[in-house]
């Protein structure tokens, strides 16, 4: 993990979170419709850079699924391919509702060749109440699940939009909106106005939020 990968998610105070969540609340679905419509390879591309980090962190943390991890992604991603050109957007987060439900279909399928094997029963009863929370949308699975959605989707914008701009330019928007320094404390620091400050969060804020335009919510 590089240096520029590892200092993003560390920062979740309650700014960072609020910044985060006003900029998802406004995406679109383009990348969505054009894989409705027409997908080109680098939209399956782009699809499968975002989710499969995301979706591999999240099924290993079942110890027994570990070994299966690799399988039951690309089964989920096998889903998508097949599915993703009828889905239809309903609400805000329902594609995120709709991968939640493919992972745990994909979840259960694995669950019932466990059982197969000599595992304690204990350990799969236990393991398959806790999977079985991802089926109820106000359950604490299912909101720690779109919690580490969302970071994974405004974390790859950020990536993105991080590498567009000057070292100083970043430094400032990630002290300020991301780190909730007041803007004078970061002028003073970098040796700007705050002026300067304001403007990288204003200009920032907005790339990364046409960035996930092109992604999903």
């Amino acid at each position: 993990m590089t240096k520029k990968q590892s200092d993003m998610p560390r920062l979740w105070h309650s700014q960072w979170q609020r910044t985060r969540t006003d900029i998802m609340q406004e995406t679109s679905i383009s990348l969505l419709q054009r894989i409705a419509d027409d997908a080109s390879d680098d939209d399956w591309k782009r699809l499968i850079e975002i989710y499969r980090p995301f979706m591999y962190q999240r099924i290993s943390s079942y110890p027994i699924l570990v070994n299966q991890s690799e399988n039951i992604v690309q089964e989920v991603l096998c889903v998508l391919v097949r599915e993703l050109p009828d889905f239809q957007r309903q609400r805000t987060g329902s594609f995120r509702a709709f991968l939640r439900g493919v992972v745990l279909n994909q979840l259960r399928y694995a669950m019932r060749r466990a059982q197969k094997t000599p595992l304690a029963a204990g350990q799969i009863d236990k393991l398959t109440e806790h999977i079985e929370q991802l089926a109820d949308p106000n359950s604490r699975e299912t909101a720690d699940f779109d919690r580490h959605h969302d970071h994974a989707v405004f974390f790859h914008a950020a990536s993105i939009v991080r590498a567009e701009v000057k070292p100083d330019t970043w430094k400032a928007f990630q002290k300020h909106v991301l780190e909730g320094m007041p803007a004078a404390a970061v002028a003073q620091e970098l040796g700007v106005t705050v002026n300067v400050v304001l403007l990288a969060k204003s200009r920032l804020t907005r790339r990364i939020r046409e960035e996930i335009r092109g992604l999903v919510e």
